[in-house]
């Protein structure tokens, strides 16, 4: 399966990259989402004090985007490397095995 070294190594780089990134990622995107919601909530007319419960779910919101998103890159890259099926003439469907 040498064929599938690239499509690997592309999964491999987006991997390491987005771990290294998330670190930052991370942090910076709780402080916009939470500096967003300090805004909405001292431009209207709530109770003074925050949400516990608002706070919390927007940080698993955050951290569970981010897993999605991993996810479902490795899934994209990684459907490029499922080996193609060959028809038969008689119409069964049979994967091709490499040698």
């Amino acid at each position: 399966m040498r064929e599938d070294r690239g499509i690997a190594i592309g999964i491999a780089a987006v991997a390491a990259l987005f771990l290294a990134a998330l670190p930052f990622l991370l942090p910076t995107t709780i402080w916009i989402v939470l500096t967003v919601y300090a805004i909405v909530k001292a431009s209207g007319s709530a109770p003074v004090g925050a949400d516990p419960a608002a706070v919390v779910l927007s940080i698993v919101g955050i951290v569970t985007f981010f897993t999605l998103a991993i996810a479902g890159a490795v899934a994209l890259l990684g459907r490029a490397m499922t080996p193609k099926k060959k028809r038969r003439r008689d119409g069964d469907e049979v994967a091709v095995a490499d040698a």
